[in-house]
């Protein structure tokens, strides 16, 4: 009886660390979103736990590796908008939307194949900042151009909002891995 008991006490003891592992996973996750979306209220909460969670190693990650993975995501939504934009520009479209997607890929593609993660891993945080936030203006100069054209359906809104949000969480976690949050 004692030993069924010792292995039963033994399973519970592993299943609560078990446990404690993934709920603090989920924490650091959730918690780190929670700090980000009070100093940015653009940022959403689910848009960030979701985007962060959505790396399998996100799951055994500190804020530092949180960082890099939100750095990842953020480069790697920039390079598929800038291979969406390039797609669109080559359709027969209306010469007002092609000027303005022209436009669109001058600001992605001179910035689309810079590489952050060496910056990021080199703890050059300001770098990784400075290029960011200069990513971040270039979309948000794209989209901003079609509200001044009237009557243009905007084909980037969704991916240029993307582009902030992510953008919103590597600043923020700059933020906070810099001591300035």
């Amino acid at each position: 009886m004692n030993r069924t008991f010792s292995i039963s006490s033994l399973f519970l003891i592993l299943f609560l660390a078990i446990f404690h592992c993934v709920q603090s996973t989920n924490d650091i996750i959730e918690d780190t979103c929670k700090k980000l979306v009070a100093n940015n209220t653009e940022l959403n909460f689910d848009f960030c736990v979701k985007s962060l969670g959505s790396d399998p190693e996100s799951h055994e990650a500190n804020l530092e590796r949180l960082g890099l993975i939100g750095l990842k995501l953020f480069q790697a939504n920039f390079t598929v908008t800038a291979e969406y934009i390039k797609q669109l520009v080559k359709q027969k479209l209306e010469p007002r939307l092609l000027k303005a997607l022209s436009l669109c890929l001058d600001l992605y593609a001179s910035v689309e194949d810079k590489d952050l993660t060496p910056f990021y891993k080199a703890k050059r945080y300001a770098d990784v900042n400075t290029w960011v936030s200069a990513m971040k203006a270039n979309a948000d100069v794209c989209d901003k151009q079609y509200t001044r054209k009237g009557g243009m359906v905007p084909p980037l809104t969704k991916r240029n909002a993307d582009v902030e949000h992510l953008s919103a969480i590597v600043l923020g976690i700059l933020t906070i891995l810099t001591g300035r949050a």
